[in-house]
C-alpha cells in the first residue's frame, strides 16, 4: 500500500530518532523524512511513536518471516515491511518516516539441533542442580504462553513474541532468569517466526509434535530441579558473610523493592547473597516453592510491613527500621524504566500449596495487568 502525505500536527519531540534499537536487541537504521512504499507484511495500524512502531517490528511473527521494516507517519499509523523491502524506494516526504533492520540481525542461525535428541544436561551457570532434556524438531503450543516480566508490555498476535536467542543454551538461559516458573522453551533457529525466536512455556506435555509452518524449532524442557530446603531455621537470627546479622520472619513476608534475583538451595544462602552485595541490600524474600520462578532469592533494598503468609520466610539486616502500620492499598509490583529494580514480583514466597500458588499467580496477574497499562499509557 502507498503512502501519501497528509497534514499532520508536527509534535514538540522530535518523531523521527536517530537510529533505534529495540527493547528485545533488533537494531534499526531510521530515514527521516523520507518514505519507503510497498511491501507490506500487515495492515496498517496505530501506534504513538515511531519508537513503538519499530517495538512492534522486532516482536512481529508474519507468514514465514519477520519484520524487515517500518513506516510511521506522524498521524500515528505503522506499516511493517517483509523481506522484500530495501533502500531502492526511498522518497522524501514531510511527516513520514522509514526505518529497516539490521540484516544481519535477520539471517538464519545455525538450523542444527545443537545435542542429540532426548539427551540430557545441566544448566551452566549459578543455576547448579537444574537440567533439561533436548527435544530434537519439535514445537510446544501456545497454551503454554504467557507474558513474562521482562517483556516491557504484553501485546496480541501477531506481536506476543519477546525474546531473541542465538542458540538454544542462550534461550534456556532467557528461560531460568524469567518469573513466574519458567519449564520449557522452544526455539527457532531459522527465524520464520520473526526476530523473537525464543518462546519461554510455562508446561509442555508428555508427547512433543513436529513444529508447523515449515519452519525449523527444537525444544529443552526442564526435568530435574534440585531439592529445594523448605525448613525455616530454628534460631530466629543468622550471621551472614561479613559477620552481617540478619532477624529471620517464618510465616511471614515483606513488600520491599527488589535489587535482583537469584537461584539459592536455603534461605542462609539468600542470606549470606544479600550480606555480599554491594546494592544496599537490607533484606530478602525466600520462595522454596519456586512458583516465582527459579530465581526463587529476592534481594531487596527497601523494607516495608511485614505481613503474615504462611511459609512465607523474609530476613531482614539486623537493625533495619521497618514500618509499623499497613498501607491503606498494598502495592501491587512494578517494573523501572531501567530494569534494575522491581516492586516484589510475588506478593510473598509461599512454601507450597495450592492457595499459595493461587495467590502468587493473581499478584502476578494483577502486575502483568498494571504494567501493560502503563507501557501504552
Amino acid at each position: 500500500e502507498r503512502i501519501e502525505s497528509r497534514d499532520v500536527a508536527i509534535r514538540a519531540d522530535t518523531p523521527c530518532p536517530s537510529g533505534y534499537t529495540s527493547h528485545n536487541g533488533l537494531n534499526f537504521t531510521t530515514y527521516c523524512e523520507q518514505n519507503n512504499p510497498w511491501n507490506d507484511a500487515m495492515a496498517p495500524f496505530l501506534v504513538p511513536s515511531m519508537e513503538e512502531c519499530m517495538e512492534r517490528c522486532s516482536r512481529y511473527w508474519g507468514d514465514g518471516e519477520g519484520c524487515y521494516g517500518v513506516v510511521w507517519r506522524e498521524d500515528q499509523n505503522c506499516w511493517l515491511r517483509n523481506s522484500a523491502t530495501g533502500t531502492a524506494n526511498l522518497t522524501p516526504l514531510q511527516g513520514i518516516h522509514s526505518a529497516l533492520v539490521q540484516s544481519s540481525q535477520m539471517k538464519p542461525l545455525n538450523k542444527a539441533c545443537p545435542y542429540a535428541d532426548l539427551s540430557t544436561h545441566d544448566v551452566n551457570g549459578s543455576y547448579s542442580g537444574i537440567g533439561y532434556t533436548v527435544h530434537c524438531g519439535t514445537d510446544i503450543g501456545d497454551d503454554a504462553d504467557i507474558c513474562w516480566d521482562d517483556e516491557p508490555e504484553c501485546l496480541p498476535s501477531p506481536f506476543q513474541g519477546y525474546f531473541h536467542a542465538t542458540s538454544l543454551d542462550d534461550c534456556l538461559n532467557i528461560c531460568v532468569t524469567q518469573h513466574p516458573l519458567c519449564r520449557a522453551v522452544a526455539y527457532n533457529p531459522t527465524l520464520e517466526m520473526g526476530y523473537a525466536n525464543c518462546w519461554p512455556k510455562t508446561s509442555f506435555p508428555n508427547t512433543l509434535g513436529a513444529p508447523g509452518g515449515n519452519r525449523t524449532m527444537h525444544t529443552a524442557t526442564i526435568t530435574t530441579i534440585e531439592q529445594i530446603d523448605t525448613t525455616c531455621p530454628s534460631n530466629d537470627q543468622y550471621t551472614a558473610t561479613g559477620n552481617k546479622q540478619f532477624d529471620i520472619h517464618c510465616g511471614q513476608l515483606n513488600q520491599g523493592v527488589n535489587i535482583t534475583s537469584l537461584h539459592t538451595r536455603n534461605v542462609t544462602a539468600c542470606m549470606d547473597a544479600c550480606a555480599a552485595s554491594n546494592k544496599n541490600c537490607v533484606g530478602v524474600l525466600f520462595d522454596s516453592s519456586l512458583a516465582g520462578g527459579l530465581s526463587n532469592c529476592y534481594l531487596q533494598n527497601t523494607t516495608s510491613v511485614i505481613t503474615d503468609q504462611t511459609s512465607a520466610t523474609y530476613a531482614v539486616l539486623a537493625g533495619t527500621t521497618l514500618p509499623t502500620s499497613s498501607p491503606s492499598t498494598a502495592p501491587l509490583p512494578s517494573s523501572s524504566d531501567s530494569g534494575s529494580s522491581s516492586k516484589a514480583w510475588i506478593a510473598g514466597p509461599v512454601i507450597g500449596g495450592i492457595a499459595g500458588i493461587a495467590i502468587i499467580a493473581a499478584a502476578f496477574f494483577l502486575w502483568r495487568r498494571k504494567k501493560a497499562g502503563t507501557a501504552a499509557a
